[in-house]
């Protein structure tokens, strides 16, 4: 066996030591990479520890994986990719949030002031069952995807979806008397 497929095997077995191996290996590259693709050092540090995180829970596919070097850049790029989707998602929504609810001529909400809108539907949100506003929490505001989500919570696929269902019912109706705030509540956190 070459010496990386050995430290892979280890690392499917569950030994930290081939984990800190194969970190201290590609740490180096990774975060250069990150560094020079994301603006802020937080963002990088973020996308370098997921791609860590990504290793040690993949750790059992990675012997049939040739070239590690390539797999770990692949989900590097996959992490990046997911970054700049989900900040092209959040612009479109303020773009669009601004198109229809600020005046033209000033760059104020009319009658709300945003941190009034984020307090409203946080409000609105603590009053969700415990495991719908967890589910919530994590997809709305955490931009986990359902299976994601199903992951991280030990839970099907399914359960998220039905569970998210649920949760954007339950807002849709406790917002239903809000006539202004409902729409802007809808671009903020239902439109994906």
């Amino acid at each position: 066996m070459k010496p990386e497929k050995e430290i892979l095997k280890r690392l499917e077995d569950g030994d930290p030591e081939a984990f800190d191996l194969i970190f201290e290996r590609y740490y180096r590259k990774v975060y250069t990479f990150c560094k020079v693709t994301f603006k802020s050092k937080e963002d990088a540090e973020g996308a370098v520890q997921e791609v860590f995180y990504t290793l040690w829970k993949d750790r059992a596919k990675l012997l049939i994986v040739k070239d590690l070097e390539a797999w770990i850049f692949s989900v590097c790029f996959n992490i990046i990719r997911k970054h700049f989707r989900n900040l092209a998602l959040k612009e479109k929504h303020l773009k669009e949030f601004a198109e229809r609810y600020l005046d033209a001529n000033t760059s104020l909400m009319p009658e709300l002031e945003y941190r009034d809108l984020l307090e409203k539907t946080d409000r609105y949100i603590e009053k969700l069952p415990p495991k719908q506003k967890t589910i919530f929490i994590l997809s709305r505001k955490e931009m986990l995807s359902n299976p994601e989500i199903a992951e991280k919570l030990n839970i099907s696929v399914r359960t998220v979806d039905n569970q998210l269902s649920r949760a954007k019912a339950f807002l849709r109706e406790a917002l239903s008397t809000d006539d202004f705030l409902l729409p802007l509540l809808f671009i903020h956190f239902f439109i994906s």
